[in-house]
C-alpha cells in the first residue's frame, strides 16, 4: 500500500523535469566532405542560439571557424569569423528583406570598428543573389558590381 502512496509523488517530482527537458533543443551535426579532401562541420545548438562552422583539413587540422549568431527559426542574423588559432579576425550582422534573404552583411572589426558592407541584389527567380557590390568604411565601392557565386545567398547560416 505504502508503494501505491508513493507513485503520485514519483509523478510530482518527475514532471519538473519533463517539462525542463521538453524546453531544450536538440543539437546537430552535419560533416560535409569536400573535393578537396577538406571538410566542413557544422555544430547547432538551439540552446545557444548559435551554429559553429568549422573547416578542417584533410589531416584534421582546423583552417577556420565561424560562429553564427542564429535568430528565430535558426536564421544567422550575425557571425564571428575565427583565424585557424581561434583568433577572432572580423565580425558581421545580416539585415535581410522581406523574403527573408540576406540584402547586406555589415562588417566589423574584433575592436567593433566598422570595416564596410556587402550589398545582395536579387535577380527575377529571387532567391539567387545575381550581383554582389562590396563598400569600404567610407562608403565608397571597393570595385564595380560582381556576378554572385554559383550558390545561392538564401543560406541559413
Amino acid at each position: 500500500m505504502k508503494g501505491l502512496a508513493l507513485v503520485p509523488a514519483v509523478f510530482f517530482l518527475a514532471a519538473p523535469l519533463v517539462s525542463a527537458q521538453e524546453a531544450y533543443g536538440t543539437i546537430r551535426a552535419t560533416t560535409r566532405l569536400r573535393p578537396d579532401g577538406s571538410k566542413c562541420t557544422t555544430i547547432v545548438n538551439p540552446d545557444t542560439h548559435t551554429a559553429e562552422e568549422t573547416i578542417s583539413d584533410a589531416a584534421n587540422k582546423v583552417l577556420k571557424k565561424t560562429t553564427y549568431l542564429l535568430g528565430d527559426g535558426d536564421i544567422a542574423v550575425g557571425a564571428i569569423f575565427y583565424d585557424a588559432k581561434g583568433t577572432v579576425v572580423y565580425k558581421a550582422s545580416y539585415q535581410r528583406d522581406g523574403a527573408g534573404r540576406v540584402a547586406e552583411a555589415v562588417f566589423s572589426a574584433p575592436d567593433g570598428h566598422y570595416l564596410g558592407k556587402r550589398v545582395f541584389v536579387y535577380g527575377a527567380a529571387g532567391d539567387i543573389a545575381t550581383q554582389v557590390v562590396d563598400y569600404d568604411a567610407n562608403g565608397q565601392v571597393i570595385a564595380q558590381a560582381q556576378p554572385a557565386a554559383a550558390k545561392s545567398s538564401k543560406k541559413k547560416h
